[in-house]
């Protein structure tokens, strides 16, 4: 029986058995690769930490940044992509955030498609609509470094990390930062920095994404002798007829051509010799014949230039001078 059996299946199916193993190995199918490669989500984190996703179109990626907050040098986007394709760079991988920083997918069939990255900037413009503490004399607009200047506009960002103000010199270009005493979305109140040379400028504000050049020139010129009252208040209060002492000031006390202090008791005017007048120091002598007692003012006066008039300066001394022998 056994010997039979295996005869028939040697002799007659073997064939048969062949040709169907080689019918099934010719019926398994090669499929076709994917041929997609488009982004579908691309997302980003803001200022803030949260998600701000781009909008997605055939060839960009526009991303509409958030107002009133920092852009940032660099995303780390979250891409969502075609089924089994690859994009380049990878998903999470830091790049630059700047326009037309460019994405590729691959699809799965080796067919790829290019995206490009573009910023919309959701801050508004900054508006400027009136400057304040700027003069003019003589047809000549200027600034004085120890008055303030006023910018009134619009969009201003109140955060200080975020707005600076910046003279630019129109000869060269420079840009140098000015203190900001005070910011409102619609008021800016700046210091002018005293070290500031003297030269033609016009203002410059950054605000966030923005900035904006005020059209108007103006000059920092020198400013016509003043004394502070922190500094009349290191004047002398004792002295004697005949005696030299030295005023001090931060301004071109230099240029006094006469100053007088005012006897209390008969409210006379009684002239000091200038000694030697320079820039921030002035050194006077007390008349030899000036009446012994209180004195409570002082007035002086200065010549003309570029920016102001000839003039006179003066004020009540809070800390009175006596004259005794």
């Amino acid at each position: 029986m056994n010997t039979i059996y295996k005869r028939f299946f040697t002799n007659s199916y073997w064939p048969l058995f062949l040709l169907l193993f080689t019918l099934l190995g010719s019926c398994k199918k090669e499929y076709e690769k994917y041929p997609y490669a488009d982004i579908i989500s691309f997302t980003v984190k803001d200022a803030n930490g949260e998600p701000l996703k781009a909008v997605v179109d055939a060839k960009n990626l526009t991303l509409y940044w958030p107002p009133n907050q920092a852009l940032p040098d660099s995303i780390a986007p979250v891409i969502t992509i075609s089924d089994r394709a690859n994009v380049s760079p990878a998903s999470g991988k830091k790049v630059a955030f700047k326009d037309n920083v460019k994405f590729t997918v691959t699809a799965q069939n080796g067919s790829t498609k290019e995206y490009l990255i573009k910023k919309v900037i959701n801050q508004p413009l900054i508006k400027v609509s009136m400057l304040q503490g700027i003069f003019t004399y003589n047809g000549k607009d200027f600034a004085k470094r120890v008055i303030p200047v006023v910018i009134i506009g619009d969009n201003f960002i109140t955060d200080l990390n975020q707005t600076k103000v910046f003279l630019v010199n129109t000869a060269d270009n420079t840009e140098k930062e000015q203190a900001i005493a005070n910011i409102s979305p619609i008021l800016i109140t700046l210091n002018l920095n005293a070290s500031t040379v003297n030269g033609t400028y016009k203002i410059k504000i950054v605000s966030g994404l923005r900035s904006f050049t005020i059209d108007r020139s103006f000059a920092i010129a020198n400013e016509a002798p003043f004394f502070s009252a922190t500094e009349m208040s290191k004047f002398p209060t004792a002295l004697k007829p005949g005696q030299e002492f030295t005023l001090e000031s931060t301004s071109r006390i230099g240029l006094v051509n006469k100053i007088s202090f005012r006897y209390l008791e008969t409210r006379a005017y009684y002239e000091f010799t200038i000694k030697e007048a320079k820039d921030g120091k002035l050194t006077l002598k007390v008349p030899d014949n000036i009446p012994l007692g209180e004195y409570y003012f002082f007035q002086f006066t200065y010549p003309g230039d570029e920016y102001y008039a000839a003039g006179t300066g003066g004020s009540i001394l809070a800390n009175r001078i006596f004259i005794t022998n």
